[in-house]
């Protein structure tokens, strides 16, 4: 990726969406303290090593430097497995902006889930493997096979439709010829070493802890994959309540998440030891530094949006998405462009600096 330092032009008008629902920077955000000063409250998760961004953006501070410069402060809320999911939490207004895999999110935000996505902040987080012993060698293979995932709308699922479409396999309600049954995550190894499925979609870290426990076979990694190797997994997103009524603090928010991603790729070390030391992932500091040197953290809101373009517009002709959704609509407004937000960050390790790109890079 070039990367261009001149700012002329970059600071471009907040998108449609943004526009139309009427900001008003004076009418205070979603969440205030009791000083009046203005709360944004930011989810995390723990457990999962592609998190990393979010707990840098966290345990270094750079959420707080970014709305401290404004006169506002964070909140963390944690979406914990087996509670309320991060889309509950998003319509019920218990968080303000937040990161994760958006592809998980879109059928949601089809139906109504207030958020839109600023930028991108990694690829590659999913890989599928088969057994060892398996008679499935590439994914066209997966062909009548049946494969688990951790949800049936997890970005597994559509990562996959989107290849098994592009390899003439069936996967529309009129033609289906596989079939998705979701797991726990934690099951999801087991369930394939025992033959209750074919094959497995995961998310690191338990996709590559199950490759090494049982020996499997990996048949794609989007990390690698022609198709998917230049599209982001993981993306900021800002509810539009926090949009009307508090624009800077979700520019805020996303700069300080991209610059959370250009550490991590500068430094995947301290990053897994940051997210070790703070009981927010597990492991070995070795392995889970091998896993983030392998993930792409080059943040970058014009190839989040082409990502996202581009996944929308497939899900709709397999079906995930409504045959009756105005797809430039629903693409126009769920990723957006802030006003004062850069294309992305890099960070400079010697001189502990973050440098903003601005140039779109899609």
């Amino acid at each position: 990726m070039k990367k261009t330092l001149w700012m002329t032009g970059a600071l471009a008008v907040v998108a449609a969406a943004l526009v139309l629902s009427g900001c008003n920077k004076k009418s205070g955000a979603s969440s205030s303290s009791g000083d009046d000063v203005k709360v944004v409250r930011i989810n995390f998760q723990t457990g999962g090593l592609c998190a990393a961004p979010v707990h840098v953006a966290m345990k270094l501070g750079l959420f707080d430097e970014e709305l401290s410069a404004i006169g506002q402060k964070a909140e963390y809320v944690q979406v914990v497995e087996g509670g309320a999911t991060l889309a509950e939490m998003i319509a019920s207004g218990k968080v303000d902006a937040g990161y994760g895999l958006y592809a998980t999110q879109m059928q949601a935000m089809e139906n109504g889930l207030p958020i839109s996505f600023t930028s991108g902040i990694h690829i590659g987080c999913t890989k599928y493997y088969v057994r060892a012993d398996s008679d499935i060698y590439t994914v066209a293979d997966l062909r009548g096979k049946t494969i688990g995932v951790p949800g049936l709308a997890d970005s597994s699922v559509m990562h996959l439709k989107r290849k098994l479409l592009d390899l003439g396999v069936g996967v529309t309600a009129e033609n289906n010829e596989v079939e998705f049954v979701a797991y726990a995550s934690s099951d999801l190894a087991i369930a394939l070493n025992n033959g209750a499925v074919d094959a497995i979609g995961a998310h690191d870290p338990v996709a590559t802890t199950g490759e090494l426990a049982y020996g499997f076979r990996k048949i794609l990694d989007t990390g690698i994959d022609e198709k998917f190797a230049n599209e982001y997994c993981c993306q900021q997103f800002v509810t539009h309540k926090l949009l009307r009524e508090n624009p800077e603090g979700a520019a805020a928010v996303t700069r300080a998440l991209q610059k959370a991603a250009a550490f991590v790729e500068a430094e995947p070390r301290a990053a897994a030891q940051l997210q070790i030391e703070n009981d927010l992932v597990s492991g070995d500091l070795d392995f889970n530094t091998a896993l983030l040197e392998e993930i792409n953290f080059r943040p970058s809101r014009s190839l989040g949006k082409k990502t996202f373009a581009d996944a929308a517009r497939q899900l709709q002709t397999v079906g995930i998405l409504k045959a009756s959704t105005d797809i430039e609509k629903f693409i126009s407004e769920g990723y957006i462009e802030i006003f004062g937000v850069p294309d992305g960050y890099t960070y400079d390790s010697a001189t502990k600096t973050y440098t903003a790109i601005y140039e779109d890079r899609s």
